[in-house]
């Protein structure tokens, strides 16, 4: 049974990709890695679009956490790096680090969990047993990530109502459009700020922030 390896990819921020200030959007942070997953479990047959086709099966985020030094600008070229972590109950861990040279600018990390595409319902781990690749790995993340503990009471900054063009091929909010939601409500500079999102149903005509 073979394990997954690593997999890294190089390519240049766009112009469309960044924000008034030259600055990488989260959004697209969020889309290049979401790309940089797909293509990565392409080489082992369990793309989004395989997994749908023959087990009606789709890998839906639970969690992200970032830790974020340096934002990369406009034509700067990155270096993206990602690998399996292992997995925790249902949830599958998967790491992130984008990098310039030889600086690591941003460490992310990305829990998600396995579901049947018609039902929603989650799914075991042991499900994907018939396939050629250990996506287990037989042990536990190093790291976990864990609902932040906020106060009670939170202000409520305003309500985002959802349109037809952030939903994606599932009928949900697209998860890069969570960066845009946040860059829209919390200051410029985000990066040393916690911040949560109430979703509150699945399909939401609208979220509480």
């Amino acid at each position: 049974m073979k394990v997954m390896t690593n997999y890294s990819t190089t390519r240049k921020i766009a112009s469309y990709e960044v924000n008034l200030f030259g600055q990488i959007r989260l959004s697209a942070i969020l889309r290049i890695c979401q790309e940089a997953a797909e293509t990565h479990l392409m080489s082992y047959n369990m793309d989004h679009l395989t997994l749908m086709e023959k087990e009606n099966l789709a890998f839906l985020i639970l969690r992200v956490g970032m830790q974020i030094s340096r934002m990369p600008k406009d034509g700067e070229t990155i270096t993206i790096r990602t690998r399996p972590e292992g997995n925790a109950g249902v949830q599958f861990y998967r790491s992130y680090e984008i990098r310039c040279g030889g600086d690591k600018w941003m460490d992310i990390l990305y829990a998600n969990v396995l579901v049947d595409s018609r039902t929603h319902k989650l799914i075991s781990p042991s499900r994907l047993d018939f396939m050629e690749t250990d996506v287990q790995k037989m042990r536990s993340p190093k790291r976990k990530l864990c609902k932040l503990k906020m106060p009670q009471k939170l202000e409520q900054w305003g309500i985002r109502q959802i349109r037809f063009s952030d939903l994606d091929f599932n009928g949900h909010l697209s998860n890069s459009i969570y960066g845009d939601i946040i860059e829209d409500f919390l200051p410029h500079n985000y990066t040393n700020n916690h911040f949560k999102i109430e979703k509150k149903h699945y399909q939401a005509s609208k979220f509480t922030i």
